[in-house]
C-alpha cells in the first residue's frame, strides 16, 4: 500500500539568488564605482512528494457454496397412433409413407373365403404432438469470492458495497449486508 507525503523543502531559487547576488554586486561596482547595491531576498518552500510504503495486503478466493435454482421450458414429444379401419380388398401391399409429418403404415390381413384375396383391414396413423412443460432444477452450486485481508492493520483497506442510492432495490436491507449477501438472498427470492 502506498501513500503520497507532502514534504516541504526550500527552493533551488535560493542558491541562485545567491550566485546572482554575487554577479550583481560586480555589474554595479563597474557602471557606477560609487554606489552601492542593495539586494532583497526571500525564501521560499516548495512542496515535494515522496512515495513510501505503508503496508501491503493480501488477496485471495474462498469457494462458497449457494443454493441455485432454474426453472426451463422442456419440449417433449409424445406419439398419437390413430386406428382406422378400411376393410377395403386390393391386389398388393403399399409401403409405409408419410404426409405431412404423419407417418401412415398399412396393416393386411388375409381372410378365408371362397378364393383368398388381400383386404387392407386398417390404417395406423402416427403423428407427433409437441408439448411444453415446466420443469425446476435445484442444485448447490460453487462460486468463489474476494477476500481483502489488511495484513499490517493500518486501517486504510475498505470495502464498498453498492447502496440502496446507486441503483440497488429493495429498502428493507439490513446495512450491514455485504454485496455477496445481498446478492444470494436475492437469487432464493
Amino acid at each position: 500500500m502506498w501513500e503520497y507525503v507532502e514534504v516541504n523543502t526550500l527552493s533551488r531559487q535560493k542558491r541562485n539568488q545567491a550566485r546572482r547576488r554575487d554577479d550583481n554586486r560586480g555589474i554595479a561596482s563597474e557602471a557606477n564605482p560609487n554606489s552601492e547595491a542593495i539586494e532583497l531576498r526571500e525564501e521560499e518552500l516548495v512542496a515535494r512528494k515522496e512515495l513510501r510504503e505503508l503496508g501491503s495486503i493480501e488477496l485471495h478466493t474462498e469457494v462458497e457454496e449457494v443454493p441455485g435454482r432454474l426453472e426451463v421450458d422442456a419440449l417433449r414429444e409424445e406419439v398419437v397412433v390413430e386406428r382406422e379401419p378400411i376393410g377395403q380388398v386390393v391386389s398388393q401391399r403399399e409401403e409405409p409413407r408419410e404426409e405431412d409429418d404423419v407417418l401412415i403404415i398399412p396393416i393386411y390381413e388375409e381372410q378365408l373365403a371362397v378364393t383368398k384375396r388381400l383386404v387392407l383391414r386398417e390404417r395406423i396413423r402416427v403423428r407427433r404432438v409437441g408439448t411444453t412443460e415446466r420443469r425446476l432444477f435445484e442444485d448447490t452450486l460453487r462460486r468463489e469470492r474476494l477476500v481483502v485481508e489488511d495484513a499490517q492493520h493500518t486501517g486504510r483497506v475498505r470495502e464498498v458495497y453498492p447502496t440502496p442510492e446507486s441503483g440497488a432495490e429493495s429498502d428493507d436491507k439490513d446495512p450491514q449486508e455485504g454485496f455477496m449477501d445481498q446478492l444470494v438472498r436475492k437469487a432464493l427470492e
